[in-house]
């Protein structure tokens, strides 16, 4: 499942200088290519294309829309009851807002007919651990790795947080930059927290 908000990956997140190339555990079966979704509507795909959002309009340059989702469950049934089940069980999407689109260049052998020039979307597919990847995909195992990963460096960045708070000298001021509020630095993890709160992050 595509997120077209955010490509990017854990170490971004913190400030680091963002996901390298991803190692080649791909099983070059095609399934994703032929079972993208997004975390936004067709609609608003839509219309993030006519305000010239990149992202979106590389996807649709990319990606064309089943007329259905039966139709989609017949190219990749094991995809599709997978991420309708992810949609069902989250409060901040509907199942009738869910399209599931297929490459116009992915081959019959399952492969990309552009690869060299691939938009950024499939490049740094699966962009990071909880991307809603076909069952059995060759990237689980990185994928667990880089949940754990993520949930880690959460962790961390709270529990900082937490000792700054406690060692601030009034209660309102950052201990190492008295320019910088409590509330500076509050505002800053939530903002690093974003993007993960779909996933669980305010428990981590």
């Amino acid at each position: 499942m595509y997120d077209l908000n955010y490509y990017g990956t854990d170490s971004d997140l913190l400030g680091g200088e963002g996901q390298g190339p991803l190692p080649d555990f791909c099983h070059k079966c095609g399934r994703c290519c032929r079972s993208a979704t997004t975390y936004s509507s067709y609609t608003k795909l839509q219309e993030m294309v006519a305000n010239g959002d990149k992202e979106a309009v590389d996807f649709l340059e990319i990606f064309e829309p089943y007329e259905s989702i039966e139709a989609a469950r017949e190219a990749v049934p094991d995809q599709v009851e997978q991420v309708l089940n992810i949609v069902a069980s989250r409060d901040d999407m509907k199942l009738e807002d869910v399209t599931f689109y297929h490459c116009r260049f992915v081959t019959a052998e399952g492969l990309c007919g552009i690869y060299e020039r691939r938009p950024r979307c499939c490049r740094e597919a699966p962009a990071h651990g909880w991307s809603a990847m076909p069952p059995g995909c060759g990237f689980e195992g990185w994928q667990f790795e880089q949940r754990e990963n993520q949930k880690r460096m959460i962790r961390d960045m709270k529990r900082s947080a937490y000792v700054l708070e406690q060692m601030s000298p009034d209660g309102k001021t950052h201990p190492l930059r008295p320019e910088t509020t409590l509330d500076d630095l509050r505002a800053l993890v939530a903002e690093k927290l974003k993007p993960w709160k779909m996933f669980g992050s305010d428990h981590w």
